[in-house]
Order: C-alpha cells, then sequence, then structure tokens
C-alpha cells in the first residue's frame, strides 16, 4: 500500500492525474476508469453510510470484497491495532487492510509475504523477483547480471528503465535467519532485516562537484514512517550537506502530494546505487505493461497425459511430451 501511494489513480481508479466524480458518468470511458483502483470510485458513494468496496486481484480475478468502518482498535491509544496512517483521520490502510483480512479470513493470516505478490493483489501487475546478491555468499551475483543485465553497468540502466516504465518496485534484506536491525561493523545500519521497502523512485544526476561523474541514487521509503539508512546520503550525512540544493530542487520538481521533508523521521531516504546493491538482496517488480501492449490469459487442466514438466533430458520423448504441456 505504501508502494502504492505513489499512484493516485492505482488506489482511487481514473487515469493519472485525473480529477473523477464519481457522480458524473458522461461517457463509456470514464465509466470504465470509474470501476479501476483498490477502491473503485463507482462506490465511493457508498461511503456515506459506513460502506466500503474494495477490489482485489486473486488466482487471476478480481474480487470485490465489502466491510464497515468497524475498526479494532486500541483502548489505550485508540488507535487503529493494525495498519494506520500517521494521520489519524486517514483511513484508508485500515479499510483495504481489513477488506484483505477478510478475504484471507483474518488479521493473523497476513504476517510476512512478498511485496511483488501484495501489490499484484491489489493491482494486477504481473510480479517479478530478482536476486540481487548471491543467496550463498552475500556477494553481488556477477555472472548472473553479466548474462541478463550486462553486469553492473546493465543492472543500472535495467532499473531506470523499468522506473521510467512506471513499474512498482519494493527490495528487501534477507536475514538468513537473523531479524531485526541490519548491523554494520557492530553498528546497526538504520535498515531491518526481513523487511519490505518502497522503492520509490530511481535517478541519476550529474555531478556539479565534478565534471563528467554522475550521481547514481535510489529513494525508498520504510513503510512503518520511521527507521531509515543511517550510512552516505542519509539526512546528517555528508554527501547530503555536500548535494543538499541539488536534492532539494528534485523535491521541489516531485508532485505536491509526493514531496517530503529532508531531515524528518518519516521513513523516506536516499541511498547511493553501490550501497544499495550491497545491502538489499531481492528486488520486487511488478510491471506496468505499455498501453499499446496486448496480454491474454487463459485457464486450462493439468492432467496425467499432459503435465509433463519441464523435460528432464533433451531427448526426443520428452520434448514431444512437453510440447503437449497447456
Amino acid at each position: 500500500m505504501s508502494v502504492l501511494a505513489t499512484r493516485d489513480e492505482l488506489l482511487v481508479g481514473g487515469r493519472r492525474g485525473m480529477e473523477l466524480d464519481p457522480d458524473m458518468i458522461v461517457d463509456q470511458e470514464i465509466a470504465a476508469l470509474l470501476s479501476k483502483g483498490v477502491y473503485p470510485p463507482i462506490f465511493h458513494r457508498y461511503r456515506k453510510i459506513g460502506l466500503y468496496v474494495v477490489r482485489i486481484f486473486k488466482n487471476f480475478t478480481w474480487i470485490y470484497v465489502i466491510v464497515d468502518e468497524r475498526l479494532p482498535v486500541d483502548h489505550k491509544t485508540q488507535k487503529p491495532v493494525f495498519g494506520h496512517c500517521r494521520q489519524q483521520h486517514e483511513l484508508w490502510t485500515a479499510i483495504i487492510e481489513k477488506a484483505y483480512a477478510k478475504l484471507h479470513g483474518c488479521y493473523e493470516n497476513l504476517i510476512s509475504g512478498y511485496v511483488d505478490e501484495g501489490i499484484q493483489e491489489l493491482t494486477g501487475l504481473q510480479p517479478e523477483k530478482i536476486l540481487i546478491r548471491s543467496e550463498k555468499t552475500g556477494a553481488f551475483p556477477h555472472k548472473v547480471l553479466g548474462e541478463h543485465y550486462g553486469g553492473s553497468e546493465g543492472f543500472w540502466a535495467f532499473l531506470m528503465a523499468r522506473d521510467q516504465d512506471s513499474c512498482l518496485m519494493g527490495c528487501s534484506i534477507k536475514g538468513y535467519g537473523k531479524n531485526g536491525p541490519q548491523m554494520i561493523e557492530g553498528k546497526p545500519s538504520g535498515l531491518i532485516l526481513n523487511h519490505a521497502y518502497g522503492l520509490n523512485d530511481i535517478m541519476e544526476f550529474d555531478d556539479p562537484d565534478h565534471k563528467g561523474e554522475k550521481l547514481r541514487l535510489l529513494r525508498l521509503r520504510n513503510p512503518w514512517g520511521n527507521s531509515e539508512w543511517t550510512g552516505a546520503w542519509s539526512d546528517d550525512s555528508e554527501e547530503m550537506k555536500q548535494y543538499n540544493h541539488l536534492i532539494q530542487s528534485y523535491i521541489n520538481d516531485l508532485p505536491p502530494d509526493e514531496q517530503f521533508k529532508l531531515g524528518a523521521d518519516d521513513g523516506t531516504f536516499f541511498m547511493c546505487y553501490d550501497d544499495w546493491k550491497d545491502n538489499f538482496s531481492t528486488l520486487f517488480l511488478n510491471v506496468d505493461f505499455p498501453d499499446h501492449w496486448t496480454g491474454v490469459r487463459f485457464k486450462s487442466k493439468w492432467t496425467k497425459s499432459n503435465a509433463g514438466g519441464l523435460p528432464v533430458k533433451y531427448e526426443k520423448e520428452e520434448l514431444e511430451r512437453y510440447a503437449t504441456n497447456p
């Protein structure tokens, strides 16, 4: 949900930058837009009576879940027990989470999971997981990236291209049996193991202090709204002080509802590309295919006669059996 918050149309339907009034369905195109998003505008009118309809993509089909506005609240803090926004008057996080919990049986069933699969169920966008570091050694897997992306340089170009395609991205640090704060040389880095981060932007600037060099940065967000990276390019770092004017200019160019304040403990932080790939182990990606692409999804049944699986050996008989797999 934190990643989706950067794309209003994925939350409330419509088209990016388009204002929608659910009572003004003037043509077929607008009517189609009103039915999109996690919380489609066509159902907004029902909130007057405390009724909410949330659209979730489950098992490759859209399911509409109806919930009311009764939320589990802590008696001492008077805040929702589970997901909530920093602004107490904003209830969209708690409402969507309640619908998601209803679909899965209870809140307890929502514990843990993968960023890309969660985003797919809120958007329908195709998920993909990419290993950034080796499972065994923890090192950057040059062989894999060399084969598929052309090494570290190619992988950066890949990230930039996916960002320009408006794909939704997240990342995490595999703890290998450990949980809690990540420690670097005995000190907490501000990052958390086995925790989902939103990857909100990828950018490349000309370095004004070093002609011909580039500054490669990523903007991440901890959905908890606190606990940020403390290394290079963090709020109090030397890099941030040196290039403060450059970063502030970048923030000022963002849409008003995406702007944030440097130095605030709001979960948003910057990392350079090298630090990011050296610390994070998995990239989660949801592909937002261009409008001129066409996709087809169909259902079939796997039986003993056709479910051959992948060929174990490249022999004629096995290849023919695999070819009959639907």
